[in-house]
């Protein structure tokens, strides 16, 4: 059992980590994260630009200038093929950015209309900066030739990109017959960093993105292949001296209505319609500009738009859905951790919400508490998961993440999650450990325990204990060397082990594997640009000892010229689900291309052996995907993802499968678009081959027309139509089962 074997672990990863810790100082004089030199000095400025995406005669006259000079992909470090100058200054509240970006083909330049982050294959430019200077965590700022803005939260410690955060600032762009010219203002109350300094150090990436052929990639830095970490190996800038501190406060109050008619069975029941009419407000407070208070009261977290189709016909784990909720989504990343233990997205519907996030020195820090009207969590096995749902309960959810950072190339954490409601609680506290070793090594560790509670209904429902308590841990090593990368990890968790407010689908499993290869890097004159040969291995037993699953895999990719992309695999799986062993064999395909400006083809494909889960057999599965986005002049695009699968029993139909996710968008300008969106499912089924009840025909569509007007993500305005309907074997055709006319509008102050 795995809690006698805990005392033995928690040693054994002890002795890891001081072990890290002594190879750290030996490996320290090699290391790329030392203190570097100052690479510019950002000057103090009376008068601010205006920010329309034009150079005017005097406004940047004052303004430190460098270029990028350098390509850094797909190509290392060779001299870039275009000119970018970069113009940087500072009012004491804002950091303001000018590119000028040439380019002796501006016929050339991709640049579309569309909503914010998602227009990453655009030509853009950007800024990366690591506020802290801590080379943890950096907040990255793009925009397109358009004035389109994406920005992120990049975690270096976990390697994480958080592309639903959203900072209010201001950008604009204008191209020209020499190329284009972007303009960014970044209000510093929008940034987090250490206060009371005489002068800010920050670390500095200043990007360009250039696709074409290839996706070239310029910056004022080198980038060396092989080097684990991103930010230690970023110049620093000096600037924003002596700052004070404003009242960084501000309130976004919600008002939503809307109106539904909604029925059960559409074959017998009536319509019933409902009119709903609320008021929210949330809060954001910097007490400092490294800690900041949010606060939720009545808060609307409605879903405006549908999330994207997902297929689950032969599955046996919990779908996971992205977050995109305001109050969850600030500070998300200060709760990041090796595992996955705050999946906000079981907490469904919250009546209020208070959330703290900071750093001070080399502590970080997050601590939120939301109640929640409908409690749902994950029960995992080591063979499938299921939602359970307290009906009418109402819990009390409480995150709380430390993390120190003893080197630069150190850190230690702790994490804890509660979720308690009468006769239900679920705790779980972790400790982890990242640590570099050198230039291109990485250590992850965490230790976790829990102790839940169940209720008589989820114990009779779930075949649950009263009271569960277990252990986890993992324990990952990587190298990710110029050429050669490997990586070697061992993950266990116990039978009894939940993680309520967690994302973890499968427990009572102890796995380790082993994944390493080789990667060809070719010049600039070459069509391809890198190609990877490896390989890897899996083995997974319960905690009794009995094997699992058994896995042995080779990889080819490729990355080729119109930024396709060639991923292809072969596997090999032993794999044991309801006490039968199942001998599979599995061949996959992954490709994309982008053959022309504002079009991309993507083609995902697996063939070969797969379980029956519900019928516990193996079949032969086709499983083809293909994706396409195609964007027709600057303002409209086409999106359709589609999803087709069958699978066949000795030689009969088991099932066939499809689900279309269509979207078409006009993109007025940056600020606004309408959207339509079909998604519609066909799933035909051999009843006699069941040994469950199912259709033999079921279908579902569910259509929605959205209209958005965004002057910064908090102040919007949504108002949209949707309706779902689904046909069974005792219907004709799909028929309604709810309607829906709502809308949304917010303001920041």
């Amino acid at each position: 059992m795995l809690v006698f074997r805990m005392s033995g672990v928690f040693s054994f990863v002890f002795c890891i980590v001081f072990s890290g810790m002594f190879l750290n100082l030996f490996f320290a004089s090699n290391a790329l994260s030392g203190e570097k030199n100052i690479s510019h000095n950002i000057p103090f400025v009376e008068s601010s630009p205006t920010i329309d995406g034009k150079i005017d005669e005097g406004e940047w006259a004052e303004a430190e200038r460098t270029s990028l000079d350098n390509e850094f992909y797909p190509s290392e470090n060779i001299p870039a093929i275009v000119n970018t100058e970069v113009l940087m200054m500072e009012d004491g509240s804002s950091f303001y950015i000018a590119f000028i970006a040439e380019d002796q083909e501006p016929e050339n330049i991709r640049a579309f209309y569309t909503d914010r982050d998602i227009g990453w294959y655009d030509d853009l430019v950007g800024v990366v900066i690591d506020t802290f200077n801590d080379e943890k965590r950096a907040f990255q700022f793009f925009v397109n030739p358009l004035g389109v803005q994406i920005d992120t939260v990049y975690d270096d410690v976990t390697e994480l990109m958080d592309s639903s955060w959203n900072a209010i600032w201001d950008s604009a762009g204008n191209i020209s017959g020499n190329g284009y010219v972007v303009e960014m203002k970044i209000p510093l109350d929008q940034l987090r960093f250490s206060e009371g300094l005489e002068k800010q150090i920050w670390g500095l990436d200043l990007l360009r993105y250039y696709p074409r052929d290839k996706r070239h990639k310029f910056s004022n830095n080198n980038r060396f292949n092989g080097v684990t970490c991103y930010l230690c190996q970023l110049k620093k800038v000096q600037g924003f001296t002596d700052l004070e501190q404003d009242l960084n406060l501000r309130f976004v109050p919600t008002v939503t209505a809307s109106y539904s008619e909604e029925r059960s069975d559409p074959k017998t029941d009536e319509w019933q319609d409902d009119f709903n009419f609320d008021v929210g407000m949330d809060v954001r407070w910097g007490i400092n500009q490294d800690t900041y208070l949010n606060a939720t009261i009545n808060p609307d977290f409605s879903q405006v738009e549908a999330d994207a189709a997902q297929l689950n016909v032969n599955n046996a784990y919990s779908l996971y859905y992205s977050e995109k909720r305001d109050f969850f989504l600030e500070g998300a990343d200060y709760f990041n951790s090796n595992a996955s233990l705050v999946y906000t997205r079981n907490i469904s519907s919250p009546e209020y919400g208070i959330k703290l996030t900071g750093k001070r020195d080399v502590h970080t820090y997050g601590l939120f508490f939301t109640n929640d009207e409908n409690t749902n969590f994950i029960i995992p096995g080591n063979q499938g998961s299921l939602i359970a749902s307290l009906t009418g309960t109402e819990s009390r959810n409480t995150a709380l993440r430390y993390r120190s950072d003893i080197s630069k190339n150190i850190n230690l954490g702790l994490i804890l999650t509660d979720r308690r409601a009468d006769n239900y609680s679920n705790t779980v506290f972790g400790l982890d450990s990242n640590i570099l070793l050198g230039r291109s090594d990485r250590l992850e560790l965490q230790l976790m325990k829990s102790s839940s509670e169940y209720p008589e209904n989820i114990q009779a429902a779930y075949a649950q204990k009263a009271e569960l308590t277990d252990y986890a841990y993992l324990i990952n090593y990587e190298h990710d060397g110029r050429n050669w990368s490997w990586s070697g990890n061992l993950t266990e968790y116990g039978d009894d082990f939940r993680a309520d407010m967690g994302y973890i689908t499968r427990v009572d499993t102890r796995k380790w594997d082993f994944a390493g290869g080789y990667t060809w890097r070719f010049g600039p004159d070459k069509s391809i640009n890198q190609f990877y040969m490896g390989g890897g291995y899996e083995k997974d037993y319960d905690e009794e000892g009995s094997d699992l699953s058994e896995e042995l895999s080779f990889t080819l990719s490729a990355y080729g010229p119109m930024q396709s992309t060639m991923l292809l695999t072969y596997t090999e799986e032993d794999e044991y689900y309801n006490g039968k062993c199942f001998d599979e064999k599995i061949i996959g395909f992954y490709g994309s291309i982008r053959p022309w400006s504002g079009v991309a083809f993507v083609l995902s494909l697996y063939s070969g052996d797969k379980i029956d889960y519900y019928n516990t057999r193996l079949g032969e599965l086709l499983s083809v995907t293909p994706q396409m986005d195609f964007q027709i002049g600057k303002h409209f695009l086409l999106s359709l993802d589609h999803y087709y699968e069958k699978m066949n029993i000795d030689g009969r139909r088991l099932y066939t499968t499809n689900l279309s996710d269509l979207r078409i968008t006009y993109q007025f300008n940056v600020r606004s678009f309408l959207r339509a969106t079909i998604q519609y499912s066909d799933t035909k089924r051999d009843t006699s081959m069941y040994i469950f009840n199912f259709n033999s025909r079921y279908k579902c569509m569910t259509s929605q027309i959205l209209y958005s007007y965004k002057i910064n993500p908090q102040t919007r305005f949504f108002i949209g139509y949707s309706d779902s309907g689904y046909k069974d074997d005792a219907m004709a055709d799909i028929m309604k089962t709810g309607k829906s006319l709502f809308t949304k509008f917010s303001y920041a102050w």
